[in-house]
C-alpha cells in the first residue's frame, strides 16, 4: 500500500537548518515546489492534474522532502523540469527521446504559472549566513 504525503504539511516558508552547520539555512517553499512540478507534469509531461498530484504525493521525492537539510538541498540540486519529467516518464526518460533541457518558453511559462497561482518566486531560498 502506498502512503500519500499529508497535503497539510505541504506549505511554503519552511525553515530548514543544517544540523552540522547551523549558519546554513534554507527556506523551503514546499507548496510552490510541488505545484510547479505538478504543473510541469501537466504542461510538458502529458499527465492530467489529478495524475500529476497523485504521482507526486505518493512519491519518495515529496514524502521524504522534509527529512532534513540535505534532503531539501538534494531536491534543489536538480531543476524542477527534471523532477517533473522523471516522475511523468520514469528513470532514463532522456534515453527515450525526451529532452532534458527546459523547452523554449519555459521561463515565461514558469513566471506566469507562479503569478497566476500566487506562488513564491523561488522554491528554495538559501541563506548561508543566517544567525545561529
Amino acid at each position: 500500500m502506498l502512503v500519500m504525503m499529508d497535503e497539510g504539511r505541504i506549505v511554503d516558508g519552511i525553515r530548514i537548518i543544517n544540523d552540522k552547520n547551523p549558519r546554513e539555512v534554507v527556506i523551503f517553499n514546499f507548496h510552490t515546489w510541488v505545484e510547479i512540478i505538478a504543473g510541469l507534469m501537466v504542461k510538458y509531461g502529458g499527465k492530467n492534474e489529478v495524475e500529476a498530484k497523485t504521482i507526486l504525493l505518493e512519491s519518495p521525492l515529496v514524502e521524504n522532502a522534509l527529512k532534513n537539510y540535505m534532503a531539501v538541498v538534494l531536491r534543489a540540486h536538480e531543476v524542477d523540469y527534471h523532477w517533473a519529467m522523471l516522475y511523468a516518464h520514469g528513470e532514463g526518460y532522456w534515453l527515450r527521446g525526451i529532452d532534458t533541457n527546459e523547452p523554449e518558453g519555459y521561463k515565461e511559462w514558469d513566471a506566469q504559472y507562479r503569478k497566476d497561482r500566487n506562488l513564491k518566486a523561488e522554491s528554495f531560498e538559501f541563506d548561508d549566513d543566517a544567525p545561529t
